[in-house]
């Protein structure tokens, strides 16, 4: 009864973004690409998906997608489902019965694939034919994602949720014990439906060490390593774990059990 009433109060009306994306000046893009496979990076928003993501396109034989959309989603970038605004956005998606419905009717498995990777290939960055596709609601959909590209990889970021509540409080305009809620209920979704072709990175580890993090989920044996890796953004060059700038905004709070139990947070 206490989800059913916060995802009454949390559900959005809010509206895709009305203009079509476009490529970014300056880039090089592939006219036509070959994509066989891809490798979908999810995670809740603030978990470090997109510091994996640039991570993984650095070190590793994998195209990417690039556009004027926010951090160059594939959710954006596509015209087959909605994206995470539609339903609440940031801490609020997860709660929303609608997007489970929703994606339910798209049934025509070849048809979505067909159209995606049609949306997609406009913005495709490199000539390797694995296209890694980063969207923090794919930990949301792994199921229907299975389907609609089969043989693909998920590779799902997990953060303290107590960082990543606080760190999305300025989006979400909800409280961090309703936020705490959201971590929960998306990451059970996860784990949930998660298989041999799932791996998990905590965003912990991996400020730590990247090639052990990744090399530990056993992702590494789905991956081609580059012979001269990529430079990456000055952004991402230096890791740094900050959950300690947010943990301090819960004051002492403990939020007793949760799937963040199986992932090693005692909160």
């Amino acid at each position: 009864m206490v989800v059913r009433r916060l995802i009454a109060k949390l559900s959005s009306t809010n509206e895709s973004p009305k203009l079509p994306p476009c490529r970014i000046a300056g880039l090089t893009y592939n006219d036509e690409p070959a994509l066989r496979n891809v490798v979908f990076v999810g995670g809740l928003h603030r978990s470090g998906t997109t510091l994996l993501e640039h991570y993984l396109h650095s070190e590793y034989e994998l195209s990417v997608l690039r556009a004027d959309v926010p951090e160059s989603e594939g959710q954006h970038l596509q015209t087959v489902y909605q994206p995470a605004q539609t339903y609440g956005g940031p801490g609020r998606f997860a709660f929303n019965r609608q997007m489970f419905d929703d994606m339910d009717t798209l049934t025509d498995h070849a048809a979505c694939r067909t159209t995606i990777i049609a949306d997609w290939s406009k913005f495709v960055i490199g000539s390797e034919a694995a296209l890694l596709e980063k969207s923090p609601t794919n930990l949301t959909k792994i199921p229907w994602l299975r389907k609609v590209f089969p043989g693909s990889v998920f590779v799902i970021v997990v953060r303290d949720p107590r960082a990543v509540s606080a760190a999305t409080q300025k989006w979400s305009n909800t409280s961090l014990e309703e936020l705490m809620m959201h971590w929960n209920v998306a990451y059970s979704v996860a784990l949930r439906d998660s298989g041999d072709d799932c791996y998990f990175i905590r965003y912990e580890d991996f400020c730590v060490s990247p090639d052990r993090a990744i090399a530990a989920t056993g992702l590494s044996q789905h991956l081609v390593q580059r012979r001269h890796p990529i430079q990456l953004e000055a952004r991402f060059q230096e890791l740094h774990n900050n959950n300690g700038e947010y943990l301090h905004l819960h004051a002492c709070k403990y939020y007793g059990s949760g799937v963040w139990k199986h992932f090693g947070y005692n909160v």
